[in-house]
């Protein structure tokens, strides 16, 4: 896979210059989300610093999609954990070095969720956020678990 070009522009205006394989599709300057420890679960994702209501911050369908096949054979050796269901095609982002959108916990029982998988394979914030708090994604319809 070729590393792509950071999406963002810097302060003047420019575009980022950055390859972005790891935080896609915005380099680790310019992204709001970084992975750490989670207390739900092995590790979770988290905001860097503040994130508006409605922000994108990560693509599930930033790599390549899986076939059929290897869904199903994921799903029979209980590895399918990070798979989702976008536009008639599977993804997985179990791998956080193409995309962090598979580091998104389920809100515990008494926590609210602050992220919501769009038609379109983005995670979108569904409320102001502050810097250092874990993220959560409802897992709906779209996972394939």
């Amino acid at each position: 896979m070729v590393c792509p070009q950071c999406g963002a522009n810097t302060k003047v205006g420019a575009r980022c210059k950055r390859k972005t394989c790891r935080w896609a599709p915005k380099c680790f300057s310019h992204t709001s989300v970084s992975i750490g420890s989670s207390g739900v679960s092995g590790r979770g994702l988290f905001a860097r610093k503040p994130i508006r209501k409605n922000e994108i911050v990560a693509d599930y369908t930033f790599g390549e999609p899986i076939t059929p096949a290897t869904y199903l054979s994921k799903r029979q050796a209980g590895t399918a954990t990070h798979v989702a269901f976008i536009n008639k095609q599977h993804y997985d982002a179990s791998d956080s070095s193409t995309t962090v959108a598979g580091m998104a916990n389920r809100a515990p029982k008494g926590k609210r969720n602050n992220l919501q998988l769009t038609k379109t394979g983005k995670l979108k914030a569904n409320k102001n956020i502050a810097a250092g708090r874990e993220l959560f994604l409802a897992y709906g319809p779209a996972f394939r678990i």
